[in-house]
């Protein structure tokens, strides 16, 4: 994006562009967090006494691009649309976080925008959710072209599962999506998260996790929502959240396996052959380590 640009403006323009193009090739798309916000569930300040006009504004959510939601059926076809239209991937799906939910996409007179197959906390299946949430749509303009955007109670939802995931940093989401919320909002809120199957994550954010001890995906979200800083003990949390041996020894080598394309964003250049051993060496040893610590709890915690 050209530096002259306020970011904003770009993200905004950004959110037009896309919509633009899916609507073009006919891809379902739903434009999340950032511009697309309900005021209710922005911050809101106010005004210095003796100054005219209402006595408390509105502060637009800071983002540092823009994000959609796209139906995981037509995936294919706007990625195809988007590279056919100057933007290139920055990175995969696999490249970014572990839950491989969003692709990060480039273009140079636009923002980065997150591409999102999924969203982190949600257990149905995706296509299912995004039918489920592109029910409740609205429409809001940004940069004046008219978008499709959540419903406000899945605003508060999403809003909610992403604090979940870094709840210190996201304390005034929680508190305007949650904490400030009517009692007959909550309830609305934790219908929908039962309907999709995020009642975990949104128990992580709202402090009410305890309730899902038994639950596969607790130490999970117990390990995100708490800051979680060991690596080790998050790739083991992660490995235990997959709801079957097979997916969790793919998640398992996943999170082992050194991301050469986050690897050269990183370095500014691609890795040599002796960093990716070393970054494959230190991941063996965070497998190692956990198992290790596994062994001796378990030890512990067993009769003699």
């Amino acid at each position: 994006m050209s530096d002259l640009m306020p970011l904003d403006v770009g993200i905004r323009l950004t959110h037009a562009s896309i919509q633009a193009l899916a609507e073009d090739v006919g891809v379902a798309l739903l434009h999340i967090k950032g511009p697309t916000l309900h005021p209710d569930l922005l911050e809101r300040v106010e005004s210095p006494a003796g100054l005219e006009g209402p006595l408390a504004r509105t502060v637009p959510r800071r983002s540092s691009d823009a994000d959609v939601l796209v139906r995981p059926s037509h995936l294919p076809i706007l990625v195809r649309a988007m590279h056919a239209h100057g933007w290139v991937t920055k990175f995969d799906f696999e490249d970014g976080s572990a839950f491989e939910h969003a692709a990060t996409m480039r273009h140079p007179q636009l923002a980065l925008v997150d591409v999102h197959r999924a969203f982190p906390g949600i257990g149905v299946d995706p296509e299912r959710a995004f039918d489920r949430l592109w029910a409740d749509r609205v429409e809001t303009p940004i940069a004046g072209y008219p978008c499709p955007v959540l419903g406000l109670t899945a605003q508060r939802l999403i809003l909610l599962l992403h604090a979940a995931r870094m709840s210190a940093e996201n304390l005034g989401d929680i508190r305007r999506s949650w904490t400030d919320a009517t009692e007959s909002d909550q309830q609305a809120v934790q219908e929908l998260a039962r309907e999709l199957g995020a009642e975990v994550a949104l128990a992580a954010a709202t402090g009410h996790l305890d309730r899902f001890r038994s639950r596969r995906e607790h130490g999970l979200w117990a390990a995100l929502s708490s800051g979680e800083t060991s690596r080790r003990r998050l790739w083991w949390a992660r490995v235990r959240a997959e709801p079957t041996p097979r997916r969790a020894l793919r998640r398992a080598v996943r999170l082992v396996v050194p991301n050469r394309r986050r690897m050269t964003e990183w370095l500014g250049r691609p890795p040599t052959h002796g960093e990716l051993a070393r970054a494959y060496v230190e991941r063996i040893g965070w497998v190692l380590a956990e198992s290790a610590s596994t062994v001796t709890r378990r030890r512990r915690r067993s009769p003699h």
